[in-house]
Parts: C-alpha cells; structure tokens; sequence
C-alpha cells in the first residue's frame, strides 16, 4: 500500500475513535503479535519482567554496549554525570533507561490500569536496521510488549538534533530525517550521520544535554505508553503476565504483520500521550509533554514524504500515518490538561 493510500485509509479513521477490538493474528504457531516487526533470527530475543509499580531499580555501573540483544538492565540513571549515554548511543543505558520509565508509566496509570498491566515482560528485538516497538500475545496466553534497539537509537538521534536545534538554532534536524529517507534501506544497519554533522562546540553544551535527555525520554515515554495501553484496554486477549519462554519470546518476533486496527490505535495514542503527561507530573522536576511524541511522528512524517521507498521501517506497518496520529496527540494533550489532568473515560 502507498503512502498516499494509507493516507486515504486512515481519513475516517477518527470519527470511530476508541471501537473496535483487537486480537492476536493465529499463525501456525499459535497466538501473534497484535503488531510484529518482521522474522526473527534464532535465538536473538531475550526478556525480563518488569518491575513492579513506582518501583525505579538501582542504577547499573557504566560498561559498553552488549554485543546482542541480552535482558533489560534492571535500571539506569537519568543522566550520568559526566557522561553523555545518548550522544554515544549507548544501548545498554537506553535499554535501562526504557525499563525505568515503563515502571513510571504504570505507576501513573490508574489502579485497576496498572494492575492489568503491571509485570509484563518488556522483550528487546537487536535485529540490524528493525525500528518498532509493540504489544503482543505469547503463543500461551501471556501478554508482553517489544521495543527494538534501532528505535531507541533513532529516538536518540533525534533528541541530539532538536535539543540541539532548540538551543543554537540549527536545522540538524531536518538534515537527519532527510539522510535516512535518503540513504537507509529496509533490513540494513541504521545509516548514522557523518563526523562533523554537529559542531563540537555544541555537543557538551549543559543546556543541550539537559533538554535531548528530556527528549528522549519523551519519546520513549509516549511509545511505550502507546504499548501498555493495547494491554489495559483489552486489544489483546492475553489473560496472563509473568515470564517467558525462549520459544514464546521468539514467536514474538515472528514475520506476521496484522492489518491495522486504525481505531484501537488511536485509543492507544491518546492513553499513551495522557500516561506520559500524568507520569511526567509526578517527577520532581518539570514532567513531561507531548513533544517527545510529536518529534517520533515529524520523522515518520519525513520519511513518508521523502524517502523513494513505501515502507522503510517495520513501525510504519503496525502503525497508522504520523499525518492523521499527530492531530490526536495534540488533542489528547489539549484536553488532558483541560480536564486537570483527567484520563479518558473509554
């Protein structure tokens, strides 16, 4: 399907906001993910569970990046002193980091939410060049949620460009979007910018880290508020939290790709934008907003104007255009805020 096609499928997508229901897609292997990013190679996936609600695990000591895929880190800290885990994409720290904010994320959420939610593994996809994050259903009933390390990193990139953007009034920016719908192709190994794409001078800037690390955060936050919410609100059939199997963790990662439920995901954006406001609101310092949400949808946004090929990414399939999802996050924000902070009533 074009992107001008999907387009035309999502434009009466709003008015039936929040019906529907979603199931799991049987394969000859049992249950499906609601949303699977592609074929998996043997062995690669791993998860842990997540901790439980308000809990934020202690920080693990600084080290390099696995050479695969490995669990979660059961925590990181938000921003190392002295250190800059995400201008050097360090994928041990995001992985971490993500586990961190999904406690916040349901801790936020209201009890009997967050009860339904609580524990759910959170399953790392290493595979080259895969960006997608979903929720899922193991072939026995256990619900379970992905994200994959070239999503983090992408997120990471463009939390360097805007926070640098924002501070020195570059346009590095739209120069990333433009370099991976111009050279990245599915399958492949993230295509990152040239040395120099920053000046030097900007890179330590304290003000520059201060806002890319509250980006990334963002961004991380809404994705896998968007996830939960697939849980919480019952577009899965998953009747069980709790561990998983090898075999499980990788039919998660299998190559079948459902048709869109284009309501469900919508209901899921606005529970995903309201989840990451109301997680914001208990930190102690200035939250978070739905800017990190918009950021991920101004780069798929990019890459469906400008790249020559149709589906570059694995998330541009289990997820409707950033053209119609944008407007939602903006008015899901709007009306949060409106309502003092009220989640929404389906």
């Amino acid at each position: 399907m074009t992107s001008c096609a999907r387009r035309r499928v999502a434009a009466c997508a709003l008015v039936a906001l929040g019906l529907g229901a979603g199931a799991c897609v049987e394969g000859s292997s049992g249950a499906r993910p609601a949303e699977a990013p592609g074929a998996c190679a043997p062995g690669a996936p791993c998860a842990v569970p997540c901790p439980a609600p308000g809990c934020v695990p202690a920080p693990p000591g600084p080290g390099p990046a696995p050479a695969g895929p490995g669990p979660i880190a059961p925590g990181a800290p938000p921003l190392p002193p002295g250190r800059d885990p995400i201008g050097a994409l360090d994928v041990a720290w995001m992985r971490a980091r993500a586990l961190v904010i999904l406690a916040e994320l349901v801790a936020a959420l209201p009890p009997e939410r967050g009860a339904r939610v609580a524990g759910i593994p959170l399953v790392v996809d290493d595979r080259p060049g895969e960006v997608n994050a979903y929720a899922a259903c193991s072939t026995s009933g256990k619900a379970a949620m992905a994200i994959s390390d070239g999503l983090l990193e992408v997120q990471a990139w463009l939390a360097q460009c805007k926070a640098t953007d924002e501070t020195f009034g570059t346009r590095t920016t739209p120069a990333y979007i433009a370099l991976i719908a111009r050279e990245q192709r599915p399958g492949q190994p993230l295509v990152r910018p040239p040395a120099g794409f920053f000046a030097p001078e900007h890179r330590a800037d304290a003000r520059k880290l201060a806002r890319q690390a509250r980006l990334f955060e963002e961004q991380v936050a809404f994705v896998l508020g968007h996830e939960l919410a697939h849980h919480h609100l019952g577009h899965l059939p998953c009747t069980g939290n709790g561990g998983l199997s090898p075999g499980e963790i990788g039919g998660l990662l299998g190559s079948a790709v459902p048709l869109l439920n284009q309501p469900n995901e919508l209901a899921a954006d606005v529970w995903g934008v309201d989840d990451t406001l109301a997680a914001g609101a208990r930190r102690a310092d200035a939250g978070w907003t739905e800017g990190g949400a918009l950021l991920n949808m101004e780069f798929f946004a990019g890459l469906d104007s400008a790249s020559p090929i149709d589906v570059l990414f694995g998330f541009e399939r289990t997820h409707p255009p950033p053209a119609l999802r944008a407007p939602v996050i903006q008015q899901a924000a709007a009306a949060f805020r409106l309502t003092g902070g009220q989640y929404p009533l389906f």
